[in-house]
């Protein structure tokens, strides 16, 4: 699947470059935060407070930027505006023979709308860098920041201000960062517990846990989860790596949930 200038803001009026975001995306925020990255996994004990706000600031980047996001915003907006419209006679009537569609400019909207929302909650969470065992790979893929919550069945995903949501990110072929909120992680919390709209968030420590290898059944496990979250596409070192995340042989492309 391909999408043509993805980011080009065909709407940005005369004397602002269309490509400003593709521009400031690539030439700033990228390098620091896989410079960051990077930093985690061969010296860990190096990382500086830049690091991981970098590193928060390239997740949530990552998280919102992509195709699955952006659609998801779009239908959700699309419904809610028909649904308001449903409550009056005269909008019924209209929706009788037109539809609502959300203009192409949403999905930078949504971009501006949603960051800064999800950073606070990546910075409160323990992180911790798994290895995959020899002869093991992690996959990525479209939508390469997950967020994945026992109690909901994927493709459907919880959102981060549930206590039990887990997030995924694979740093590379070998590793995998799992991000998790503490309380869930001591047993305080239940899965689908909300943290407090009130809540305060802090500067503070991040608790960063190295060194753990995975087994071939777990490595396959979060593969799975990564995959079944994903909206076109997914990559892996080798076809062998993808069947596993699969459960199948694969063929070409995944077809849409």
């Amino acid at each position: 699947m391909v999408r043509n200038k993805y980011y080009c803001q065909d709407w940005a009026p005369d004397g602002v470059d269309q490509n400003i975001l593709e521009k400031a995306l690539g030439n700033v925020l990228e390098p620091r935060g896989l410079s960051a990255l990077k930093r985690l996994v061969k010296c860990p004990a190096e990382m500086e407070a830049e690091d991981t706000a970098n590193i928060v600031a390239y997740l949530e980047l990552q998280r919102i930027r992509v195709p699955r996001q952006a659609d998801e915003a779009k239908r959700l907006a699309e419904l809610a505006i028909e649904t308001m419209t449903m409550n009056d006679p005269r909008g019924r009537r209209i929706l009788q023979t037109h539809k609502v569609v959300m203009e192409d400019s949403f999905r930078i909207e949504f971009m501006r709308m949603m960051t800064g929302n999800i950073a606070p909650y990546l910075g409160r969470m323990v992180w911790e860098v798994v290895e995959a065992p020899e002869g093991s790979f992690f996959i990525t893929s479209d939508s390469p920041v997950s967020f994945w919550n026992k109690d909901f069945v994927p493709p459907a995903e919880a959102g981060v201000a549930l206590y039990g949501t887990i997030v995924f990110f694979p740093l590379d072929a070998k590793h995998l960062l799992i991000m998790s909120h503490p309380e869930y992680k001591r047993g305080e919390k239940t899965a689908s517990e909300r943290l407090p709209h009130d809540l305060e968030f802090k500067d503070g420590h991040i608790e960063i846990d190295i060194g753990r290898v995975l087994n071939r059944d777990a490595v396959a496990n979060h593969c799975s989860v990564m995959y079944m979250l994903s909206q076109d596409l997914i990559a892996g070192c080798s076809k062998e790596c993808i069947d596993a995340a699969v459960g199948e042989e694969t063929v070409g492309h995944r077809p849409n949930s």
